[in-house]
């Protein structure tokens, strides 16, 4: 070896003590990584592999904003401006600029009364006429318990509305984010709220003819800085209906004199107090929901004299009073519960703390969107765990106020429906008809595939209102007639189907 090594020259020498180097070096390695394989596990391993995640740190609420509108772009050949010129970027800067002080001013609240000065005293004279009087309120027969074979012929047999198609019918200039009938039998007029604080009206049977063309009948009023959530109409008041707003505004509009006076505003600082709903308890008292987890509580007579109680840590989403005993409220809200108080119980301190605990809750797996209860004590509340459930209390109406209820309750009926709606699609609510007079409690709820559907109090269907040619949007929003079997639908285009 040392004859062949001394053959070598110094070259090759260096090359081969190189690799007899790292072949040693591969052997050790190897060794190593056997014996620690074959080795008893080290406290540190072992600390690694039983090592837990951190949680999460909770985050700080955040608001969420409302986003503004971008102005419209406009075409500078059809302006007869040249490209790139001077004049196209000065026009530029200042239709921008106009476009944002006219946001800022839409979104801006306006206290006070509001005067419709653009609408004709007698067009909104007339528009609220009604002569339920002389209205025909026999041709909604009582149906037999249980005909539910009948029940379900009447409804499907409900047409849509021929005069005029749904993409001709648009009542207001963006989403509907609620919508409802005028409470008269002799006219129907719905009426529907939108994103940024319309108030549409349509006047079903009434035409406008312009050139010889005729169009729906529709009036628009301005009436709040940012998203109307709801309207109601005080009982035996039909004249003025009373709106909310994520404005933290509540007004009356009176449409015999075009008015709309401010009754409500719960803003403190930059941010208001978003209301989400209002309800009447009798023709004085309204109660209404905010997005901070209050209920508040005012009266017509003293509009000055406001009650809040804190109801819930999270928002809610929206709330119902029993109409036969309006002492009993349902609230459902982002904290996934729903829970029924009695107002007889409850007490608040001067920082308007609760006093009193609910009566009894229902828990869902996602948040609940809202909750409306009949003249029959049945409840009905839908969420994000795409269900709709149905609550049977029918003896509701005679607990006394030592009552002790149930601490969870459990659903009579569960329906299953998909309540998905994503960003642009106003959130599906289940809605009774208030007053039937056909004595069937039902209720009605858009579909994501473009229908409506109508269920009864016991979770039997009895339609799905649709029309795949004409109906093309998801009817979100939507709402019976407080008595005739009508039903409307509202889009996020602020188009309106009726079934009739």
């Amino acid at each position: 070896m040392a004859d062949t090594d001394s053959s070598l020259n110094e070259y090759e020498r260096q090359r081969r003590a190189n690799i007899e180097r790292n072949n040693a070096l591969i052997r050790e390695l190897e060794l190593a990584g056997l014996s620690a394989d074959i080795g008893p596990v080290s406290t540190s391993s072992k600390r690694v592999a039983a090592h837990k995640p951190r949680p999460a740190a909770k985050r700080a609420k955040t608001i969420k904003k409302e986003e503004s509108p971008a102005p419209r772009r406009t075409s500078a050949r059809l302006a007869g401006l040249q490209a790139e010129s001077e004049a196209v970027r000065i026009k530029a800067e200042e239709q921008y600029a106009t476009a944002q002080e006219k946001v800022k001013a839409e979104r801006q609240r306006v206290g006070g009364d509001i005067k419709f000065e653009d609408i004709a005293s007698d067009a909104l004279s007339k528009l609220w006429t009604f002569n339920d009087d002389d209205a025909d309120t026999q041709n909604e027969e009582k149906v037999i318990a249980g005909d539910i074979v009948q029940l379900r012929k009447d409804l499907s047999s409900l047409t849509l509305f021929e005069k005029f198609e749904p993409n001709d019918i648009k009542i207001t200039p963006e989403r509907i984010y609620n919508i409802g009938f005028h409470p008269s039998v002799s006219k129907r007029l719905v009426l529907a709220g939108d994103k940024i604080g319309h108030l549409g009206v349509w006047d079903v049977d009434e035409v406008k003819r312009e050139d010889d063309e005729e169009y729906p009948k529709l009036y628009l009023f301005k009436v709040h800085a940012r998203t109307l959530s709801s309207f109601t109409f005080a009982p035996s008041v039909s004249e003025k209906v009373y709106t909310s707003s994520y404005d933290g505004s509540i007004r009356s509009v009176d449409f015999t004199t075009g008015v709309s006076s401010e009754i409500y505003y719960g803003g403190l600082g930059s941010e208001p107090d978003a209301v989400s709903e209002i309800h009447f308890a009798d023709q004085n008292l309204l109660y209404f929901s905010t997005l901070e987890g209050e209920l508040g509580r005012l009266d017509l007579r003293t509009p000055k004299d406001i009650t809040k109680f804190r109801l819930h840590e999270k928002k809610i989403g929206g709330f119902s009073l029993h109409p036969s005993a309006p002492h009993f409220c349902a609230t459902a809200s982002l904290d996934r519960s729903m829970k029924l108080w009695d107002f007889r119980k409850i007490k608040t301190t001067r920082s308007h703390e609760l006093q009193a605990k609910y009566l009894t809750r229902y828990d869902s797996r996602l948040s609940i969107s809202c909750t409306s209860w009949n003249s029959d004590g049945g409840i009905v509340c839908n969420g994000y765990d795409d269900t709709i459930n149905i609550f049977n209390l029918k003896d509701s109406v005679t607990w006394p106020e030592s009552f002790t209820a149930p601490e969870e309750l459990k659903p009579s009926a569960t329906i299953r429906h998909n309540c998905q709606t994503g960003r642009w699609v106003t959130i599906l609510r289940a809605h009774w008809q208030q007053n039937p007079l056909d004595q069937v409690q039902k209720f009605v709820i858009g579909n994501m595939n473009r229908f409506m559907d109508v269920y009864t109090a016991d979770g039997i269907q009895l339609a799905r209102l649709g029309d795949a040619e004409l109906v093309s949007a998801v009817p979100a929003a939507c709402q019976f007639h407080p008595s005739k079997n009508w039903i409307v639908g509202g889009t996020a285009s602020g188009k309106v189907c009726l079934f009739s």
